[in-house]
């Protein structure tokens, strides 16, 4: 499971954590499903609507993972 997947169980759903965000579901599911990450301008965000339970490091792994197997 890529972190912005946690991120949508702890808060609650994508639409939910897309409101907060100010973004539509469709988008949160393209960030879990498509693309394995969250755009780095809501990272911070995130983490802090999840309670540091997924954090900045967490979120960003995501685009180091993503990044690698890009290059492979």
């Amino acid at each position: 499971m890529n972190n912005i997947a946690k991120a949508v169980k702890i808060y609650g759903g994508q639409t939910k954590l897309g409101n907060a965000l100010g973004v539509k579901q469709a988008s949160v599911w393209d960030w879990m499903n498509k693309y394995g990450q969250a755009p780095a301008k809501y990272i911070t965000r995130i983490s802090e609507l999840t309670n540091g339970q997924v954090t900045i490091d967490e979120l960003l792994a995501d685009h180091v993972k993503t990044d690698k197997e890009s290059a492979a």
